[in-house]
């Protein structure tokens, strides 16, 4: 008897197929579950940040203590960086002037990976050229590695070819809440439409996260 295109000839090899695949996937699915962390589960992001007290390019001593109960942004860097910091101080100089418009007000931090060469002199000269929003922050080398690694900031200093060395650091702009606490990345690279939001949510008490 002729069969119908496409149909099977033996149902039971179909049954067959089914089974074997439907024990393959267990095998899959058991052998994934052997192979996930078994640790402790990852830290929350609230542990990102912690308290400092640098040397402001303004003049005088900034202690965060000082900032209880609003909102600001941290980002890492040093004046020879040649294009990442300048480009993104300048850029977060503007969002902060745009939200300044909208009625915001919100600080922001610079704080150098550089200390030996990133003395308060050179901070406050450099910091000359962005908005008076942004504050450029140093200290002394071990000051500035208990920020960093507060922030969970990587930083490395890199020997160039031609001599002397270059640091290369983390990129983030850290948003903190009025807590002090890690409120999640603000987006530069997004456009500033979304970045405004982000600012808008932050003062307001939300998170990204």
């Amino acid at each position: 008897m002729p069969t119908e295109p496409g149909r099977p000839r033996n149902p039971r090899g179909g049954g067959l197929i089914l089974t074997v695949f439907a024990l393959g996937l267990a095998a899959i699915v058991g052998t994934t579950v052997a192979f996930l962390p078994r640790g402790p589960k990852p830290p929350p992001i609230s542990v990102v940040g912690g308290s400092f007290r640098l040397e402001s390019s303004k003049g005088g001593v900034l202690d965060s203590r000082t900032l209880a109960g609003q909102p600001y942004l941290v980002f890492f860097g040093f004046t020879q960086c040649p294009n990442v910091c300048p480009t993104t101080l300048a850029d977060l100089g503007n969002l902060l002037d745009a939200f300044a418009k909208e009625g915001g007000d919100l600080r922001a931090y610079y704080v150098t990976v550089d200390p030996e060469r990133d003395t308060p002199e050179v901070m406050r000269e450099y910091m000359a050229s962005f908005s008076d929003r942004i504050t450029g922050l140093t200290g002394s080398p071990e000051a500035i590695e208990r920020v960093t690694r507060a922030f969970r900031a990587e930083v490395k200093r890199v020997p160039l070819t031609e001599g002397g060395t270059t640091i290369e650091h983390s990129l983030m702009v850290y948003m903190m809440d009025r807590n002090g606490g890690f409120a999640g990345p603000l987006d530069l690279e997004a456009g500033h439409g979304l970045a405004l939001k982000q600012l808008h949510r932050l003062v307001a008490g939300g998170r990204d996260s």
